[in-house]
């Protein structure tokens, strides 16, 4: 009678649960350094965001030759762009509760003429947790930064 080896190549119970262990742990603690970074990254998002549909406000004065405004609402959270005369919605764009817009020198409404060019200098402020982002617009072309506080 021939006796063959017995073939212990391959992981034990206990190993494999080990290993499975130490994987799970290492992808939560992961997962659990991604929650502030999705934080962070959200007012940025927002700026960029508010910086396409100024530019397109502005674009939009030129290309169709009428006056646009965006209009902030405080309350509603939210901010709509508007065209002509007769204040005809293009957009609205929704924002997150957790921002806040506050008006100072711009007031609610930042115009742009017909010709792209901002009606009326100001700022507006946006605050996010204890942070607060300062837009600032200046007369002539529609030059506009941010500045953190």
């Amino acid at each position: 009678m021939l006796i063959r080896p017995v073939d212990d190549k391959g992981f034990t119970l206990i190993e494999a649960l080990l290993v499975l262990s130490i994987v799970i742990i290492v992808s939560s603690v992961s997962l659990l350094q991604l929650r502030p970074l999705h934080e962070s990254k959200k007012m940025d998002q927002f700026l960029e965001q508010l910086q396409n549909d100024i530019f397109y406000s502005q674009q939009y004065s030129i290309s169709h030759n009428e006056r646009t405004k965006i209009y902030f609402d405080v309350n509603g959270s939210f901010y709509r762009l508007n065209k002509g005369t007769v204040n005809e919605g293009v957009f609205i764009r929704r924002v997150d509760p957790a921002i806040q817009i506050q008006l100072t020198t711009l007031g609610s409404t930042l115009s742009f003429t017909s010709n792209g060019n901002v009606y009326r200098a100001g700022e507006i402020r946006f605050k996010y947790r204890d942070t607060t982002y300062v837009v600032t617009f200046l007369l002539g072309k529609g030059r506009f930064y941010v500045t953190k506080r």
